[in-house]
């Protein structure tokens, strides 16, 4: 976990990658940014976040700057942090897509649904990535517009057709929004998939039991190393979704099942 190195980084202290007087302040805020995020990337998230800080001073206060920093807070749940780093990059330039995008995946993750609808239904087509159609995608599934959410996904598998997180939630807002047989095929399609991880089978488990098949099917799509109990608590949760009728209800039921 380089504990020593986290340690000295916690204290920020004098260093000649980021303290050359040759090196302008850009070089300074690039190599504290690649230091932070090798020191997140083995748990120093505060001393992380530390760093982050200092970059944005040294890049001159840059949008770029601030959204990397409000990524930052965003990664470690520090949802009203981020939102007061991505305005502060709109206030540098209120065009910027990449803090746009940002600032209403912050609000949607905070439950203020319908402005971060707003900001991701603008950011989304100007960043144009599978990612930034999965976010916004999920904000549509929490509000229960579930047609649009099916829309806004197969924009993003048009764009990362092998992205399985994009997949999945396509599948689930498709078992929220009725059409069993694509849930199904999708459900299928992913579960063969090499690249298929424990968190997309589990919410396969979910989508086979909003649709209502049965509980040997869902097994079959399961991790193989959930445990007995944990698959019935996973199964008898979709199908408690599967009996409300309120659309809203239904997303609200499903929570932060969803990847993005």
């Amino acid at each position: 976990m380089l504990l020593a190195c986290l340690a000295g980084c916690a204290t920020l202290p004098e260093s000649p990658l980021v303290n050359s007087s040759q090196e302008s302040g850009a070089d300074k805020s690039e190599q504290l940014v690649q230091l932070a995020r090798d020191i997140e990337a083995n748990g120093g998230g505060e001393t992380a976040l530390a760093l982050y800080r200092e970059a944005v001073a040294l890049a001159g206060r840059t949008p770029a700057a601030y959204v990397r920093l409000g990524d930052a807070y965003l990664r470690g749940k520090k949802l009203s942090a981020a939102v007061e780093a991505y305005r502060a990059a709109l206030a540098k330039d209120p065009d910027d897509a990449e803090a746009l995008l940002g600032l209403g995946t912050a609000f949607a993750r905070q439950g203020a649904v319908a402005k971060g609808l707003a900001a991701l239904a603008k950011a989304a087509p100007l960043v144009n990535t599978g990612a930034a159609y999965n976010r916004l995608g999920v904000a549509q599934t929490i509000a229960g517009q579930f047609s649009e959410a099916l829309a806004t996904f197969e924009k993003g598998r048009a764009v990362e057709p092998g992205d399985l997180d994009i997949a999945t939630n396509l599948a689930l807002a498709a078992a929220l929004d009725g059409q069993s047989e694509k849930a199904a095929a999708l459900t299928t399609e992913i579960a063969r998939s090499p690249a298929v991880q424990p968190v997309h089978r589990r919410n396969l488990v979910i989508v086979l039991g909003i649709i209502g098949r049965s509980a040997g099917d869902a097994r079959a799509v399961a991790p193989p190393e959930l445990p007995e109990a944990e698959f019935e608590e996973l199964f008898s949760r979709a199908a408690s979704i599967r009996r409300i009728a309120d659309p809203k209800g239904r997303a609200r039921a499903l929570g932060t099942t969803m990847q993005g």
